[in-house]
């Protein structure tokens, strides 16, 4: 289904009936995909939306999104909030879709009954640790598709598919390859969407001084062996900043919890979400 909201048409679909959830994708690049299979088991419980943002996915897609920002990212998911017809929604964000769900919670936290983060961080303060920890895991190949990622232009939707083919065993503990190659064939790339942000969003995003002022019962979820939102640089300085949160740790996963540790991660969040009242 397409929601045309904010100037664009986002697509999403929903499963189960309850509370709305709301899930934010990362890269950015990717899309709403890698959530399908954990997150439909949390159907019982709510509502589970899931859409691409502007630009990504199968949502409108556009050659460049020169002048896109996070705040533009964030209006199009109250947007899509108030579409659906709801008050209030739990907010879930991934990776880069966590840097947005942080953004949302500052801007919106009144619309929020709750917020999930999980492998994300507050700032990406940290280069040093990122290539040490990418150093010191990383095949030749792997460094080579890595430095490019984020040092040039995805010439197109191809080039970064490529890319991100090459990169992917890094952010798992322990990567299953059939696991990376169903990834990869049914997410749809956007190189326009990795660019912008690798270029202009990133190096400005920051809201670690601003966490403080949100009151939303957050959940932080952090992978032990996460080379890009680290522990220490991620989820213990969200937790050290936001007044209600609380901070779970995976112990067998890198960036993709809810992927490597699926039992547990929909205990976790099922068990939050029965709490959350």
């Amino acid at each position: 289904m397409y929601a045309e909201v904010n100037g664009t048409k986002l697509y999403y679909h929903t499963a189960g009936a309850g509370r709305p959830l709301m899930l934010m994708h990362g890269g950015l690049g990717l899309d709403h995909t890698g959530f399908l299979d954990s997150f439909g088991r949390l159907a019982d419980q709510a509502e589970v939306i899931y859409y691409d943002h502007r630009g990504n996915g199968r949502s409108q897609r556009y050659e460049s999104l020169g002048g896109v920002t996070h705040e533009t990212w964030v209006a199009d998911a109250d947007a899509l909030r108030a579409h659906l017809g709801h008050e209030k929604i739990i907010l879930f964000g991934h990776s880069y879709g966590g840097f947005l769900a942080q953004e949302y919670a500052v801007r919106h936290q009144d619309q929020l009954a709750g917020l999930i983060l999980c492998s994300t961080a507050p700032v990406v303060d940290y280069m040093d640790v990122i290539q040490a920890n990418a150093g010191a895991r990383g095949t030749a190949e792997q460094l080579g598709a890595l430095g490019q990622a984020f040092s040039r232009p995805m010439a197109d939707d191809a080039d970064f598919q490529t890319i991100w083919k090459a990169i992917t065993p890094l952010y798992f503990h322990n990567y299953n390859p059939a696991v990376g190659e169903a990834m990869d064939a049914r997410t749809s790339y956007s190189a326009a969407a990795w660019n912008q942000v690798n270029a202009n969003c990133l190096p400005v995003f920051n809201v670690l001084a601003q966490l403080g002022q949100v009151n939303v019962p957050t959940l932080i979820i952090s992978g032990i062996d996460d080379w890009i939102t680290p522990l220490k640089q991620g989820g213990e300085r969200i937790h050290a900043a936001l007044p209600n949160s609380e901070l779970v740790v995976f112990d067998n996963s890198g960036h993709w919890p809810f992927i490597e540790e699926q039992e547990k991660f929909v205990r976790v969040v099922g068990d939050w979400l029965a709490r959350l009242g």
